[in-house]
């Protein structure tokens, strides 16, 4: 079964029940099913080697049209960045070596060094086959790649398989109790895996999505207001702008949050401009999918956790020797589900790191209270959260360490009411800070260029001759890093 599978159950059942509500277009699943198998026989005929794609678009249908199609075809979409320096664009093409890239017409000129084939967004109505004749006998072919990091701080590319997302739809279905006749709102990018799943599980289970091209807190609040939206996919950021905006909604419908967990103080005041909504927090990662959920019922009590494990998923709490821990105790969190993803891409070392027989971890440590919540203590790879998108800090400090005049350097995220976490530089060497942040906007893209910035007389460090993370952490929280 592919997540493309239910759509001809739904267009034969109710041919012009809506899908996809974008600013301009109501897509019914009789005209998706169409527009997915055409799209699906185009990257048949298309002559590849890896079968997979990278798209580089704005959110919208065909964004969502082409993923699905290559979905069906038995390829991996790579969701590129339209905010990715050249540089960036071309060291992860070169890691996934697409067969076909389609892109934004607005970025023609990006890909100049490249000799892969490019299919830019203007021409896709040629390039789409008018039949669909075609038969994919790969049922369960990775379909989607995303990048993450680890000890390295160098992103590397994780691959997702069919089975994997299909077991997390049924996260949907049982432990939030999600049906067919959902009208989910998805408000963010498809950079974001959140809206990507929000997408197409809603669409896998036959609910109708309603697609913004660009978030505002006014455009979501409008379409909230005009349509029967019953599940609002969200990251904190979000959240925020609308605490900011003072929004306000009566209605009964639900939050379903991820990215970083809310301060008590958001929820508070989110439940005051939302009295009848429900607040659902997921906890999870790229390599883990689905952990944990505090469900809107459990938020005072257990307001700290990160909730419960779903249904599907077993969790252990280890010692570095791999031993399990008592109830309180902290440790690294294992997990064991079917929603694991299939590995790194090229790269048997660090999946191995991941994957443990039957067990996995990405080293977050964490403790479980004898009612079985979860506490998140930290992440071993230090992984920042700065608005719900992913930021690795040995990346950034990579790129600060080739600039001449740093001698040390260590990227932190901190704590922050609206971004759930801002990226913070700390520098050693004889170099002005305004040099370092220009070199950051032309290496950098702009979520990931620090916000705050500290020179260092001195670093403090572990007995095992490295930086103190932890140390410098706390002297930049007592205010002795001016």
């Amino acid at each position: 079964m592919r997540i493309t599978s239910t759509y001809k159950k739904y267009a034969q059942t109710d041919y012009k029940r809506p899908a996809i509500i974008t600013d301009n277009e109501k897509i019914s699943y009789g005209d998706w099913l169409d527009l997915v198998q055409r799209t699906a026989a185009s990257f048949f005929s298309e002559k590849a080697i890896n079968k997979r794609v990278a798209l580089f678009l704005p959110n919208g249908s065909l964004f969502l049209q082409l993923f699905a199609g290559a979905s069906e075809a038995g390829w991996a979409s790579v969701v590129g960045d339209m905010r990715w320096k050249e540089k960036e664009i071309a060291e992860r093409l070169q890691q996934i070596t697409p067969d076909l890239i389609i892109a934004d017409e607005r970025m023609k000129g990006c890909f100049q060094q490249l000799s892969t084939k490019i299919i830019f967004s203007n021409e896709i109505k040629e390039w789409l086959r008018s039949s669909c004749n075609f038969q994919n006998n790969e049922e369960n072919a990775p379909f989607y790649i995303g990048f993450t990091s680890g000890s390295t701080g160098k992103p590397k590319a994780f691959m997702r398989s069919h089975a994997s997302w299909i077991e997390s739809f049924r996260c949907n279905q049982i432990d939030l109790e999600m049906t067919e006749n959902e009208h989910v709102l998805i408000p963010g990018s498809f950079i974001n895996s959140t809206f990507l799943y929000g997408a197409f599980s809603t669409l896998f289970l036959g609910g109708t999505i309603y697609v913004l091209t660009k978030f505002s807190p006014a455009r979501l609040m409008d379409t909230l207001k005009n349509y029967p939206i019953s599940r609002i996919y969200i990251v904190p950021t979000m959240i925020q702008g609308l605490l900011k905006e003072g929004s306000f909604h009566d209605k009964a419908f639900s939050f379903l949050s991820t990215g970083a967990k809310w301060l008590p103080s958001v929820k508070t005041k989110m439940r005051r401009q939302f009295p009848t909504a429900d607040f659902y927090e997921f906890y999870g990662s790229s390599e883990l999918s689905f952990i944990t959920v505090l469900k809107n019922n459990e938020q005072i009590s257990y307001g700290d956790s990160v909730g419960k494990a779903f249904h599907n998923v077993e969790v252990s709490i280890r010692n570095e020797k791999g031993q399990e821990l008592a109830v309180g105790d902290e440790g690294i969190l294992y997990v064991k589900s079917n929603m694991l993803f299939d590995g790194y891409l090229n790269n048997k070392e660090e999946t191995q790191k991941v994957l443990q027989g039957d067990w996995a971890t990405v080293y977050d440590i964490a403790r479980r209270d004898e009612n079985g919540y979860i506490y998140i203590l930290g992440r071993q790879n230090d992984m920042i959260l700065y608005g719900g998108m992913n930021i690795y800090p040995q990346e950034i400090e990579q790129i600060l360490l080739k600039f001449e005049g740093v001698e040390e350097v260590v990227v932190l995220g901190v704590k922050d009411e609206y971004w759930g976490e801002k990226t913070a530089a700390f520098i050693k060497g004889n170099i002005p800070l305004s040099a370092l942040k220009n070199y950051c906007l032309q290496t950098l893209s702009s979520y990931k260029i620090p916000r705050i910035w500290r020179k260092m007389d001195h670093f403090p460090y572990t007995t095992g001759g490295k930086i103190s993370r932890q140390e410098v952490r706390k002297w930049f929280e007592n205010g002795e890093l001016r």
